[in-house]
């Protein structure tokens, strides 16, 4: 109980409308599963979502271009987590924490990242 609660306080909310919009239109069967099954903690929707890209660009059982936008979910991400701290943890320990485990998509990651996720990335290498 006292991890959820703490899960919920450090939620950001509304600030990642824009980002989950994006991912429910590019994403649609894995966002409705997703949310079936974690309900509205975006923690958890974008720890799966890491784990989802990374595992499909170990499998190579997506397009390139469907990879493609998932970085630029996690590039969005990275953009909102400028402003806000409660992002940053969830892109660092969430979904970058699978692509630093996964050496295909740390690979890819290395090209397709952001300046500012690249970042956060190599911070997890070290």
């Amino acid at each position: 109980m006292k991890k959820r609660k703490e899960s919920a306080a450090s939620e950001p909310g509304p600030r990642l409308h824009r980002v989950n919009e994006y991912l429910q239109k590019n994403f649609p069967d894995f966002f409705a599963e997703a949310r079936f099954h974690v309900g509205d903690d975006d923690y958890f929707l974008y720890s799966r979502f890491g784990q989802y890209l990374a595992r499909s660009i170990e499998a190579n059982r997506v397009p390139r271009d469907k990879i493609y936008r998932g970085f630029t979910v996690l590039n969005k991400m990275a953009r909102v987590s400028a402003k806000d701290p409660a992002v940053r943890r969830m892109l660092v320990s969430g979904p970058l924490e699978y692509i630093v485990d996964a050496p295909k998509a740390h690979a890819l990651a290395r090209k397709r990242l952001s300046a500012t996720a690249q970042g956060y990335l190599e911070g997890l290498c070290e």
